[in-house]
């Protein structure tokens, strides 16, 4: 069938869904770090710098638009999704996606990318009873288009997507379908995210992500108090501010104008708090970028801390079309995109590209056992550390099993949902 001369749209959905209490970073043994190289080898240590780069490159573009605005995202939400379209794309625009993501290719192969992912959407969907922590993707398509059989096999079998068909014409009937799969894979907690759609859709893309897990000790919520969170130097709100005391795992690090706590869950995940010196968040965050980011090898010892911490519910919702083209992904959005990898049918090109995320923190959580450490002696005699988070504050998502970015985001107003 000869290509019909019209531009017909893609939309991408990436959801960073419900993370009740969720920026962490996975502890790992050298045995079981050995154990998941082997069976997966080393395929998604080759994507990891170009993952980072691009999730600096991004955090730092939506932090100087948003400059009084709550930032949270999943760069490997963003990442794996365009790492998926990119099986469709040709020509430039297949050369301008990959580089827009980080990747050298010169250094890198396009089929060693993909099976970069591959291993992370296998890896990040293995996890113990303890948490659960989801990926996945999902693709909806017209059912006027007629996708190449090579490419629906390699969204398959290389990032594991469910296809469905779908009538777009019917915007009402394909807006529910889409809603449905996910408030779904989202277990509820997103049951309507579209509110419109429009019709000329042929292909919406969706990549989730979705964690959940429990503190080893939780907060007790009869200490919990309303108190001052300092947004700026202007505005002051009322927040439930929890309090513990307990043996964490603390860094001062004066390079990136900053000090740093780790709160444990259940299941070997730590939530990083970030806490910058007083009028220094923006100095603290080009650190932090510039830098590489934040690692778990940075916290070696524990500390008796006095942590104070306000209860967090945000959503941040980010029309990314207009946001990628300007840190150098652009192709993919002109009308001289190629995706002759996904049809031949149509000339295609990415019109919207929405990205959600929820972010919760309370007090809830299973008490662990009395063997955390908190009595061990030769560290009484210090006086306790003082973390309160009553002023805007950096969080930062890694997980120490694939070494990647989950989630990054600065909090400064932990009530705003936007």
């Amino acid at each position: 069938m000869s290509q019909r001369k019209m531009q017909l749209p893609l939309y991408l959905l990436l959801l960073v869904a419900w993370i009740p209490k969720a920026i962490f970073c996975q502890e790992q043994s050298n045995t079981e770090e050995q154990t998941t190289q082997a069976n997966h080898g080393l395929a998604y240590h080759k994507i990891r710098p170009a993952n980072s780069e691009f999730a600096g490159r991004l955090l730092k573009f939506l932090v100087s638009e948003n400059p009084h605005k709550n930032v949270f995202f999943s760069p490997l939400s963003i990442s794996t999704a365009f790492a998926m379209l990119s099986l469709g794309a040709k020509t430039s625009t297949l050369t301008n996606l990959l580089e827009g993501l980080g990747f050298n290719l010169t250094e890198l192969q396009e089929r060693e990318i993909h099976k970069g992912f591959q291993d992370l959407v296998h890896l990040l969907n293995t996890t113990e009873d303890k948490i659960q922590l989801e990926s996945g993707n999902g693709l909806f398509i017209d059912n006027q288009l007629e996708p190449l059989q090579g490419f629906l096999d390699d969204v398959k079998n290389l990032y594991g997507a469910e296809v469905f068909a779908a009538n777009f014409k019917d915007s009402e009937g394909a807006k529910k379908q889409i809603n449905d799969y996910v408030d779904k894979k989202t277990h509820g907690k997103i049951p309507e995210l579209l509110k419109s759609l429009d019709a000329s859709t042929v292909m919406f893309l969706i990549n989730y992500i979705f964690f959940k897990g429990n503190w080893k000790i939780s907060f007790n919520p009869t200490l919990t108090e309303m108190q001052n969170f300092y947004v700026d130097k202007n505005t002051t709100i009322q927040v439930p501010m929890m309090m513990k005391k307990e043996r964490l795992y603390y860094s001062r690090e004066d390079e990136l104008f900053s000090s740093m706590v780790v709160l444990p869950y259940e299941g070997n995940v730590w939530l990083i708090l970030i806490l910058p010196d007083e009028g220094k968040l923006e100095q603290s965050l080009n650190s932090i970028i510039t830098k590489g980011g934040i690692t778990c090898s940075r916290f070696t010892k524990k500390r008796k801390v006095n942590i104070y911490l306000p209860r967090i519910s945000i959503s941040t919702t980010y029309d990314l079309e207009e946001v990628l083209p300007k840190i150098g992904l652009r192709d993919v959005f002109t009308n001289d995109a190629d995706f002759s990898g996904i049809s031949t049918q149509f000339k295609l090109q990415v019109s919207k590209v929405l990205h959600k995320a929820a972010f919760e923190v309370n007090e809830n959580g299973t008490v662990a056992a009395a063997a955390t450490g908190i009595g061990i002696q030769r560290y009484i005699a210090f006086q306790p550390i003082i973390m309160n988070f009553n002023r805007p504050f950096i969080v930062s998502l890694m997980d120490t099993n694939i070494h990647q970015h989950l989630f990054l985001g600065k909090i400064v107003n932990p009530t705003d949902k936007y």
